[in-house]
This record gives structure tokens, C-alpha cells and sequence, in this order.
């Protein structure tokens, strides 16, 4: 059956492909951008697996400059690059958070641990600058070794410098 309205329902309200005007049926296929949204969801179908759907390229009538993917996250925070990670303590910590944050997106950090873990996850990606550390901690010569584990536990980072009296400012030996 062929037809040629807008919304591709042909007077009998089956679905079928609209056929590109000037085009033989069999050449068709070569025009048709797939199947609409209500062909393929308006079937009796429980529910799709990632493997029942392959994504084509196909052609934009449009200019790439003319597309805008900017989101809003909350009412105030606006991504121009929406890559936002989930929520999942299996995907996102302050590893991700940080990697995510580095290519313009969001990473939520996961609430299935205790306050003081998200908290800790929350300071290390704060603290992560583009890998410069803003605010290093120092130690002196007095200090021993279980205080860099300390450090390296409490805060993600193990490079820590030793000053002549533990701070910053202080003549680095």
C-alpha cells in the first residue's frame, strides 16, 4: 500500500513505510530513515532488549551547529555536553566522577554507603584539579611513614612533600 501522509498512517491505520514521492517501491529503502516510533512500540511486544534495535546513520537536512544538546540537570546547573553517570555504586565513584567531570559531564556520586564514605568520595573529586592537587598536604621529617598512609588513605593521593616544618610555605627538602 502506498501513500504519502505526513504521520505515515494510511487511511486503514496499519502502519506501513511511506514511500519517498518520484522513487520505485523497491529504491525506497535507501530514502526511509527506519521505522517510526509507534511501529515499533505499538506492536504487542512485553518489553526490547538492547539487541532488538540496530542504529543506522542517516542524513540530516540540517546543520550540526543547528543542534543544541544542552540539559537541564537542576533547575539552576546546565550541561552543554549531557554525559551524566549513574548513581550505581557498580559505576560511579569519585574515579568516574572526576573522569566524567574532565569531559564536561556530571558524575552522581552513589548514596549505598555510609554519609561519611560519600563524603570522602565527594573531597577527593573536589580536590582533583586536572590532576594538580590545589591543596596538598605536607608532612615534616619528624612525621613517620603511617602518617602518608593516612594521608594517602584519607584523601586519594600518595605524593606528598615534605617541608622543613610540615607546612605549606615551608622550605621543601
Amino acid at each position: 500500500m502506498e501513500h504519502n501522509q505526513t504521520n505515515g498512517v494510511p487511511p486503514s491505520g496499519k502502519f506501513t513505510k511511506v514511500l519517498v514521492p518520484g522513487v520505485p517501491a523497491e529504491e525506497a529503502y535507501k530514502y526511509l530513515d527506519g521505522a517510526t516510533g509507534q511501529e515499533v512500540f505499538g506492536q504487542n511486544v512485553s518489553g526490547y532488549a538492547y539487541n532488538d534495535f540496530v542504529l543506522l546513520p542517516g542524513h540530516i537536512y540540517f546543520s550540526a551547529d543547528d543542534v543544541d544538546l544542552a540539559t537541564k540537570v537542576t533547575r539552576n546547573i546546565v550541561l552543554n555536553t549531557p554525559m551524566v553517570s549513574s548513581p550505581m555504586d557498580t559505576v560511579t565513584e569519585s574515579e568516574m566522577a572526576i573522569n566524567m567531570a574532565l569531559q564536561g559531564g556530571l558524575g552522581f556520586i552513589h548514596y549505598n554507603c555510609s554519609i561519611k564514605e560519600q563524603s570522602k568520595e565527594v573531597d577527593r573529586v573536589k580536590r582533583y584539579e586536572n590532576g594538580f592537587i590545589t591543596d596538598p598536604k605536607t608532612l615534616s621529617p619528624e612525621h613517620k611513614v603511617v602518617d602518608a598512609l593516612n594521608i594517602k588513605q584519607k584523601f586519594g593521593f600518595s605524593g606528598i612533600p615534605i617541608t622543613q616544618n610540615g607546612s605549606m610555605g615551608s622550605k621543601l627538602l
